[in-house]
């Protein structure tokens, strides 16, 4: 494979103007997805693909002929969802570039809280596409892909084949050309795809797969491909470089934060002579660190901070944001988190202030949950002084909500809130099955994502918890 070289001046040059010099350009969706008539559709962009992590840049209101329109803006080709409720579909959006797209799904499929488990995506059709379309560029590359691996990943994989190696990248390579050109997005997506099978095959060899990807001038923040093979090079290397010790680990770590010497000290290692690179490597391994008990979590945040302030990378600076807010949730909602009441009215989590709040998600139509209330039901008559508990509604549809409420209503004595469509909230939590359940406090901020459920263990955690504050004596001078 041949490579593409710049002299380093211009690749400065290149690299400011690509990712600051040009400005903000309009992109335009409109479409119809007739399925969905009066549903919210979202325009979700990945602006971290190293958390991977979206955010909301548009949303609109589908009408009742099914049409629907979302403007964004960006300076750079950036990979994006659209999502109807929990469907979703991918693709990439081009500045300056107006799509027209035709969305359907599998309407049973539609309905379920993650469709996408069962495969139901959203089917977007683009009639306006011709061959030079980067969507349809990459979608040929990767249907294409998929086959040729299908046919020698298990020769690749697992008996280590070269000439199987051999014979598929001479494959790809006659199909697509496949070269380094990192100001070419999608012959970087293919090039970097590809990387794949050389991390395989070259995992004894790592110095030569460094070479082949990574020692350039280019880190490809927007490519998911090179973020994704990125993640997969440089998962725990800081953990298991023989030329990082341990003991340095140990003590820039646990003992006293120190970013300069860990910084330093990494530098020794022939893969991580890049300092943008190695500061990414440093961030992607402290946000993997935090949660595993030989590292101290609270430094492990105190350094991301400092990384944050102190980088010379403003690209990094949105990867430790991300990782914060997940870490700490310190990133309360901007707004109140605000449910519906069985009278349609708005009834905000904050109204339970002072309490942690037990949350149970359900359907109406789900009648593990309905069994459960039951259960809940005793909890509450026990603990509902201590812990508040919620039943939240997330039926697609307002009006089972509401015949719900109406058949059982009267047997539950705490609130059955409706989510209002929120759909951003159950992504945000991971509410893929039902029933399911978190803790929450009155801001909003999840304390406790998977707490035990009301059939199994929910009665020890709640006895524990509450029951053993009760049992401790009120005078401290008392003695058994």
């Amino acid at each position: 494979m041949s490579r593409f070289v710049c002299r380093p001046l211009l690749v400065a040059l290149l690299l400011w103007i690509v990712t600051v010099g040009i400005a903000q350009r309009p992109v335009t969706i409109t479409g119809e997805a007739p399925f969905a008539k009066n549903e919210e559709i979202r325009l979700l962009v990945f602006d971290d693909l190293l958390n991977y992590v979206p955010t909301v840049a548009a949303t609109d209101q589908i009408d009742k002929n099914g049409h629907f329109k979302l403007t964004c803006s960006t300076n750079q080709i950036k990979l994006v969802q659209l999502a109807i409720r929990t469907s979703k579909a991918e693709f990439f959006i081009v500045p300056d570039h107006t799509y027209q797209f035709q969305i359907s799904v599998d309407t049973t499929l539609f309905k379920l809280v993650n469709p996408e488990k069962y495969g139901g995506y959203l089917q977007i059709t683009n009639a306006s596409a011709d061959t030079s379309d980067l969507n349809y560029k990459i979608n040929r590359f990767s249907n294409f892909f998929s086959r040729a691996m299908n046919h020698y990943a298990f020769r690749i994989t697992v008996d280590k084949d070269r000439n199987a190696y051999d014979t598929l990248t001479t494959l790809l390579n006659d199909r697509f050309c496949i070269q380094y050109n990192p100001l070419n997005f999608y012959q970087s997506y293919i090039y970097y795809t590809c990387g794949q099978l050389d991390r395989v095959c070259f995992s004894k060899e790592q110095m030569t797969f460094y070479r082949k990807f990574y020692d350039n001038d280019y880190i490809l923040y927007n490519n998911p491909a090179y973020m994704s093979l990125f993640r997969e090079s440089y998962s725990g290397y800081l953990y298991n470089s023989r030329h990082i010790s341990k003991e340095l680990l140990g003590r820039t770590i646990n003992e006293e934060p120190d970013y300069l010497t860990l910084f330093n000290e990494a530098g020794r290692d022939p893969m991580l002579t890049n300092e943008r690179l190695r500061e990414l490597v440093i961030i992607l391994n402290l946000i993997e660190f935090h949660g595993n008990e030989e590292f101290d979590a609270g430094n492990i945040v105190k350094l991301l901070k400092y990384i944050k302030v102190s980088t010379h990378f403003p690209e990094h600076i949105v990867f430790i944001d991300n990782a914060l807010a997940r870490i700490s949730r310190a990133d309360a909602p901007s707004q109140p988190l605000v449910f519906r009441n069985e009278k349609g009215k708005k009834s905000p989590i904050k109204q339970f202030e002072g309490k942690d709040i037990y949350v149970q998600v359900f359907q109406s139509d789900c009648l593990d949950c309905i069994r459960e209330m039951m259960l809940i039901k005793e909890f509450n008559k026990r603990y509902g002084e201590k812990i508040q508990f919620v039943s939240l509604n997330i039926d697609p549809d307002r009006e089972d909500y509401d015949r719900f409420c109406k058949a059982y209503g009267e047997m539950f004595e705490w609130p059955i809130l409706y989510f209002d469509g929120n759909y951003d909230w159950l992504l945000e939590n991971g509410v893929e099955t039902l029933p399911d359940y978190l803790i929450i406090n009155a801001q909003g901020q999840l304390l406790q994502r998977y707490p035990p459920a009301p059939e199994f263990g929910l009665s020890d955690y709640l006895m524990f918890r509450f029951d053993k504050e009760e049992e401790q004596p009120q005078n401290p001078l008392f003695r058994n």
